[in-house]
């Protein structure tokens, strides 16, 4: 079996780094094994090592993964999360002020409900509904159909490799939420995405961040964060920002919300609990069903950020810079 090349680093190229965890897929088991997460020597940047060939991807999402399997404890679906999501697409209006919005592109936009409310929200007070479109590898029957009735957009393309099928210069808001941290190559991303964002558009990325106090309780080996191995880059706040300046962004808004999710996640790992589906255990109330949970984890993270601290998932709103004359 051939060795793996040295470890070089997505964000300073550098070559030293250092394991900070060797585990299993807690969550998925999607095949055996363990996974290397290494840290850049020289700025701490964490990414898995070695990265997994494109080829083997899409073993890593197998069907039991929690975003096709209602099954899963972590499954998101009901009138709770469709009204966090129109929470959550009334809040992003209200940051976007006055910029017009004439086009929304979701990269990675799963079931699309996301999209629906941001259509629905965005399309306010307009003579003209929004265009809201969704780019991903692919669509199944039942998503294309609901597309159709929304009065939705699908696209097929790589956000890493192909996004031709957007039009250059042609969208104001663009939206890769927990998207990032999946790529091989976030960097070839953030400059492909950036040649389709109208002058000013804006790009609204939400990623893991390694800061809030889930992260510092489990991060010897079970934090939901790391998603072994799915997880391919964690960036921190000064990662993520760097990376996005280097590619022709700048940096409007950045800042840290409640990470619910990756609390549940990393007790449910630690518990030996699995999140394909609920099992007989004491503990299974730990999951994303589970109201008093689910607020308890909220009002935490959302005390402890109002106090400046950190948590374990950032934000960032960054512009299409303007590009310099002569």
């Amino acid at each position: 079996m051939a060795q793996a090349p040295d470890p070089v680093c997505l964000i300073c190229g550098r070559s030293n780094a250092t394991t900070v965890v060797h585990a299993p897929d807690f969550e998925y088991r999607c095949r055996e094994g363990q996974w290397s997460l290494v840290s850049c020597d020289a700025c701490g940047h964490v990414w898995i090592h070695p990265l997994p060939e494109v080829a083997e991807v899409p073993a890593l999402y197998p069907s039991w993964y929690y975003t096709v399997n209602p099954r899963s404890p972590i499954y998101m679906e009901g009138p709770v999360v469709e009204g966090k999501m129109v929470k959550d697409a009334e809040r992003l209006r209200r940051d976007l002020g006055d910029r017009e919005v004439r086009s929304v592109v979701d990269i990675g936009g799963g079931n699309l409900t996301r999209l629906i409310k941001l259509k629905e929200v965005f399309s306010r007070g307009r003579s003209e509904p929004v265009e809201a479109i969704c780019l991903d590898f692919q669509f199944d029957a039942a998503v294309l159909k609901q597309a159709e009735t929304a009065g939705l957009r699908c696209v097929t393309g790589n956000v890493e490799t192909d996004v031709s099928a957007l039009r250059d210069g042609g969208h104001d808001l663009i939206i890769m939420r927990q998207l990032i941290e999946h790529l091989r190559d976030p960097r070839a991303a953030l400059r492909l995405v950036e040649r389709k964002l109208s002058p000013g558009g804006i790009l609204v990325i939400d990623t893991p961040n390694r800061g809030g106090w889930d992260y510092w309780l489990f991060r010897k080996r079970y934090w939901g964060g790391y998603h072994i191995p799915r997880h391919f880059h964690l960036f921190s706040l000064k990662s993520l920002a760097q990376i996005l300046r280097e590619s022709g962004y700048a940096i409007e808004r950045q800042g840290c919300t409640p990470s619910i999710a990756f609390w549940i996640i990393s007790f449910r790992n630690a518990l030996g609990l699995n999140s394909i589906e609920r099992g007989t255990s004491f503990w299974e109330f730990m999951n994303l069903k589970s109201l008093p949970v689910v607020g308890a984890f909220y009002v935490l993270d959302l005390v402890w950020s109002k106090l400046g601290g950190q948590t374990s998932n950032q934000f960032v709103f960054a512009r299409r810079a303007a590009k310099a004359s002569g």
